[in-house]
């Protein structure tokens, strides 16, 4: 009976063992992931501010052409990722953001205009929390990269041109739910959306 009951024993282990592999490296397993996501960005409220005291925007929208304010539709994100180990996860994201904006001249005139704001960034993801069946987990994500600003003025004038600037990204909390295809919420600051919510998936 003893060696019936030490049989069984080995057998149910060795039939787990694949099992809980599948489920603790399944990320290794399926190392490559594509993600895409919308994100809510506060850049139009903050470009005045920030594009408007830099030199080469001179060059992009002229001496006399400042930016008063602005407004943005949001963020689309598209992302790849490779899995490294557990934790890290390197990759790389494309991102769209159309804007309108009012620049004012030197008399204070307002002039209507739109801009796409391109960017690409290299990526790197920190999982520090996940559930035994990689079912649920979170993470923290940071990326660097340039953005293109190109914008024509739809008023009067058709003053256009690109103006490249380095960028960046940082994802504080992120959640993902699901495993081979999953949803994801990310709460940060930077080109990809103060929040972002989006779905990837493995393979």
């Amino acid at each position: 009976m003893k060696k019936i009951f030490v049989a069984l024993l080995a057998m149910g282990c060795l039939m787990a063992a694949p099992q809980a592999q599948g489920q603790t490296y399944y990320k290794q397993i399926h190392p490559n992931d594509i993600s895409l996501s919308y994100g809510y960005s506060f850049l139009g409220g903050m470009i005045g501010s920030v594009v408007g005291k830099i030199d080469k925007f001179s060059e992009f929208f002229g001496d006399d052409i400042r930016v008063k304010s602005g407004g943005t539709k949001g963020v689309i994100n598209l992302g790849y990722g490779y899995q490294l180990n557990k934790t890290i996860s390197l990759g790389g994201a494309v991102g769209l953001n159309r804007m309108s904006v009012n620049l004012e001249d030197q008399a204070g005139k307002l002039t209507a205009a739109s801009a796409n704001i391109w960017m690409v960034m290299t990526t790197a993801k920190f999982d520090w929390f996940r559930t035994r069946s990689d079912i649920f987990g979170m993470y923290s994500k940071v990326g660097l990269g340039v953005m293109a600003i190109g914008g024509q003025l739809v008023e009067e004038s058709t003053l256009s041109g690109t103006l490249w600037l380095p960028t960046g990204h940082l994802s504080l909390v992120g959640a993902e739910v699901g495993k081979g295809f999953s949803g994801f919420l990310e709460i940060g600051a930077g080109m990809q959306g103060v929040v972002q919510a989006g779905i990837r998936a493995r393979f």
